[in-house]
């Protein structure tokens, strides 16, 4: 199954009739630098809302990653989150992946360890879902307690539940003890995270406690003030950098 490259599943829907609107250059753009060019990018796209604008959203993907100089992703077509989610396990052809909802990109700088050494250590401490948190690692929300490991090859904590932000997943164990529990009838995020944590537990997050933001999210639906600040902020930089 494994090869040379890591699966860099991306997940999206047509959130717009504007193709301008879509974000998932931004984010494969910012895997290949936190995490170096060795990446497969495959980009699993729910075609609605706006079923009409599936090839112009598909096209300005590929063209502003063509402008980066990345190479085009793999396009595959779903019913929601959690059918993508499920096309990306059943067809991964690599040991781990990473997953990535088309609105968040890495904090690089916050990032301290390449993917060979995250998956290496996964492996290692049995780590088989490494989250990216959106927020300082802290006890907060659905994430009830949060525990740093000491003896885990990089810094990171148990957490009580597995969320879909972005994170590396171990394929093995996702496909002996994951795709069995997931709902075949559910699309949307809400058949992931609670499948999921019911089923095979909590997962680990990246960084000590205390550790700053590792991603940001840039909220595709536009209805966050705060996510719609940290777009804006990443847009201005990413044209001032010569992006796209």
């Amino acid at each position: 199954m494994s090869d040379q490259l890591i699966d860099l599943n991306v997940f999206s829907n047509v959130a717009s009739p504007d193709p301008a609107h879509n974000l998932a250059h931004h984010a494969i753009r910012s895997a290949f630098e936190t995490f170096g060019p060795h990446l497969r990018p495959r980009l699993f796209v729910d075609p609605n809302p706006n079923p009409e604008g599936f090839d112009a959203w598909i096209a300005r993907t590929r063209d502003a990653l063509a402008r980066l100089g990345l190479p085009a992703p793999e396009v595959a077509r779903t019913c929601g989150l959690s059918d993508g989610f499920r096309q990306a396990i059943e067809s991964a052809r690599s040991s781990h992946a990473i997953m990535l909802e088309h609105d968040f990109v890495f904090i690089r700088r916050r990032i301290r360890h390449g993917l060979p050494e995250l998956t290496a250590g996964m492996e290692a401490a049995r780590i088989t879902h490494l989250r990216f948190n959106k927020r300082w690692n802290r006890p907060v929300g659905y994430d009830y307690f949060m525990r740093e490991l000491t003896d885990a090859p990089f810094p990171c904590c148990r957490v009580s539940g597995r969320s879909n932000n972005p994170q590396i997943i171990e394929i093995d164990f996702y496909r002996r003890r994951v795709l069995p529990v997931l709902d075949p009838a559910a699309r949307k995020a809400a058949g992931l995270e609670g499948n999921i944590c019911d089923f095979v537990g909590g997962g680990h997050v990246y960084g000590p406690l205390g550790h700053l933001a590792t991603v940001a999210h840039l909220d595709g639906r536009r209805r966050r003030l705060k996510d719609g600040l940290a777009r804006g902020l990443h847009l201005l930089r990413a044209r001032a950098a010569g992006g796209v």
